[in-house]
């Protein structure tokens, strides 16, 4: 790396030498290893070696991209552009840039930027290529990026047995790095009620496999109802000091459980300014009395992936500074979110209601409990593990076979052969979206004349290839709709697109199905029936429950044209008053927040911007029409103006442009004009939180640190 010299350890030095004599790249290595340093280093000696360089580092959340891009941002300075939102305007301005993305915003970047290159894609926490629909285009969005030009891609997955699985069939060198560097030094233990004895637990360490006691201890009250388990746990090992990490698996699990800890912590803690600056965010934009804001004056905190992004981020930032002792996590903890912690405290681990947590997401998260460069001791602590709620008893840390979504074709494809005969019926695909989503990857294979045995990920002979590729050509030769059209919505069904456009034919004219601008006064109907629409000829997950289309097109227009959080909340109660329905306000703000990502920024988006499409192509755009709205883009940021969307791209959340929006009239700021609004103006003045404030300072520093 030119002159400067980087202390690595064993498993750095392998990723380095590799990385830089490989085509395509297989990463597994522990949690802990030091992956994301060594990353960014080595992206900083490609940006200095290159005149021209560009790069895509794939994330699974939104949470993920702006973690990754603050990282790189403070790694790289001013030497490259990092863009996270695909309508960024100054994408190909600079020489040197590197797109943060989820798949879904890599899928939208590459339908709008048709002649961008990558020299360089990495896809971090890769195993995620075996999560159903969002593997399914996470694959399809590899094969695109892949297909225009020849980029080196690097996978990287924690704790796999095999690797080689990402890199078998590419075309040109491929290496499969498999790394046992351990950099920290992690006990696991199991502790367990003493038999007749209910506050008093013994404690077991596992050395090589083999159990060792290392004491007892007694619980702070009696642990009934059994839910209290792990709180009484973690409270009587935990509370001599910060740096808590406690798993829960839901969301409810996770407020009830931070709700026993703060109450079972008797001690005096006064919470610092910095909390208290928490506080006040949480209760002016969800709602007063937002369980969060209770607990956190306890020095406890719960966090969950539906948590808006700038209340995360200050909850993971208090806790890294030590500000708060507790944090009750859920499956975000699996998704590659840098939370080192000094103990992490497990009990009967799932993924959401039922799923049982593997072995290979369970030593992920365990990977959290000490990380290379910030913590190098941490305890595993495991409870009840003598129970049965255990699917697997940890004792040694052991790799785990990584799969792939789109293997469900190569282990048994005749039911997705069987359902592209029948033309994939709305009702198959409703009981089985991922046959949709395989039949759109195979589909856009053969839409671009290339024989399916190229999937190199798709392990077919020849001649079931052949065949395969005939029953595909087949039923594509009934969809009469451009290809480009079927190609921008490869996940869904070529069947269901064409059903919707021959009733947009024959149903009307397009001012009867248009989608307005989302503050217009026709949008709620034009919205309710874009849902049912929706839901009929293209499968989308809307639910048929009475009112429930109503309620989801007051939804997306609210979300669309950027009302607050808060506001989303109190509509909601309000209706439930209306009807005189019950109100369990924790339960309610939870809805909110899941229908927002669920609906609002994954379905919502998905479908109703393939309905947008669709009935373009069945009544184009007049000349002289002013340009529908970008559905995909209003729903994914949850704003509606051009000046929002720029705020966004300086790396302001979507919380803080919101309460910006009230001030700033313009509609059509860019970023460079939102930078001189924002430096003309005394937004302390204006009263917003002072985490909003805080945002805003920082994004001016890093905009003055790029210009400098």
């Amino acid at each position: 790396m030119g002159d400067k010299r980087v202390r690595v350890n064993e498993f750095q030095r392998q990723f380095w030498d590799s990385a830089n004599s490989s085509k395509w790249m297989s990463v597994s290595a522990p949690t802990s290893a030091g992956k994301s340093h060594i990353v960014r280093v080595w992206l900083e000696a490609l940006i200095e070696s290159r005149d021209d360089f560009h790069a895509a580092y794939i994330v699974p959340t939104r949470a993920l991209i702006e973690e990754v891009s603050r990282e790189l941002e403070s790694t790289l300075g001013t030497r490259a552009t990092i863009t996270t939102l695909p309508w960024d305007s100054r994408i190909g301005t600079r020489p040197h840039e590197i797109f943060v993305l989820t798949q879904e915003r890599l899928h939208l970047l590459l339908r709008q930027k048709q002649d961008l290159n990558f020299n360089l894609i990495f896809v971090d926490e890769a195993q995620k290529l075996a999560d159903g629909m969002r593997g399914v285009l996470l694959q399809r969005a590899l094969d695109e990026a892949t297909l225009r030009g020849d980029p080196q891609v690097v996978f990287a997955s924690p704790l796999t047995s095999n690797p080689e699985l990402l890199v078998d069939g590419t075309d040109g060198s491929g290496t499969a790095l498999l790394s046992e560097t351990v950099t920290v030094n992690q006990t696991l233990l199991h502790v367990n009620q003493r038999p007749r004895q209910p506050t008093l637990w013994d404690m077991r360490a596992f050395i090589d496999g083999q159990a060792v006691p290392v004491g007892e201890f007694d619980l702070p009250a009696r642990p009934v109802p059994e839910s209290k388990r792990l709180a009484l746990v973690a409270v009587a090992l935990g509370r001599s000091h910060s740096g808590n990490v406690v798993y829960a698996n839901r969301p409810s699990d996770a407020e009830k459980t931070a709700g026993q800890i703060a109450d079972a912590l008797t001690d005096d803690w006064a919470p610092d300014q910095s909390v208290l600056d928490v506080i006040d965010l949480i209760q002016k934009t969800i709602h007063p009395q937002f369980l969060l804001a209770t607990y956190l004056l306890r020095g406890v905190a719960f966090h969950y992936g539906n948590l808006p992004l700038l209340i995360r981020e200050a909850v993971e930032r208090l806790f890294r500074d030590g500000a708060i002792r507790y944090l009750v996590c859920t499956s975000t903890l699996l998704e590659g979110v840098n939370l080192p912690c000094q103990n992490l405290f497990v009990r009967e681990p799932r993924k959401g209601n039922n799923t049982p947590m593997s072995p290979s997401d369970f030593w992920n998260l365990a990977g959290r409990a000490g990380r290379w460069g910030v913590e190098f001791q941490g305890n595993v602590i495991c409870v009840d593990t003598d129970r049965t709620g255990w699917t697997q008893t940890p004792i040694r840390r052991e790799r785990q076979h990584i799969t792939r979504a789109t293997d469900a074709v190569e282990r048994d494809f005749v039911p997705l052969l069987e359902y592209i005969r029948t033309e994939t019926a709305v009702s198959d695909t409703t009981a089985n979206p991922l046959l949709q989503s395989l039949f759109g990857i195979l589909a856009s294979t053969r839409r671009r004349s290339q024989s399916i045995s190229s999937l190199s990920w798709l392990s077919l002979t020849e001649q079931e290839a052949e065949a395969v590729g005939q029953i595909v050509d087949d039923a594509l030769a009934k969809v009469h709709l451009p290809s480009d059209l079927q190609q921008m919505h490869a996940g869904i069904s070529p069947f269901a697109l064409q059903r919707l456009y021959d009733y947009f034919v024959q149903s009307g004219e397009r001012e009867t199905f248009e989608l307005p601008p989302p503050e217009s006064d026709a949008a709620l109907e034009s919205y309710i029936r874009a849902i049912s629409l929706c839901a009929q000829y293209l499968g989308a997950d809307f639910t048929n429950i009475p009112g429930r289309h109503f309620s989801l097109a007051l939804l997306f227009i609210d979300w669309m044209r950027g009302r607050p959080l808060s506001l989303l909340v109190s509509r909601r109660l309000g209706w439930l008053r209306r009807n005189n329905r019950e109100i369990r306000l924790p339960q309610e703000i939870r809805q909110v927040l899941t229908d927002v990502e669920q609906y609002a920024r994954f379905e919502g988006p998905l479908y109703l911007a393939c309905y947008a499409d669709v009935l373009n192509a069945a009544f184009p755009v007049a000349q002289d029409a002013p340009a529908p709205p970008n559905i995909a883009m209003l729903m994914e940021l949850g704003v509606s103006r051009t000046t929002e969307v720029s705020m966004m791209g300086l790396g302001l959340s979507r919380t803080t442009v919101v309460s910006l929006a009230e001030h700033v009239v313009p509609d059509d700021l860019d970023i460079e004009a939102c930078l001189v609004w924002l430096r003309e103006h005394d937004f302390d003045a204006l009263g917003f939180p002072a985490l909003i404030s805080a945002e805003i300072k920082a994004a001016l520093m890093r905009a003055e640190l790029r210009q400098t």
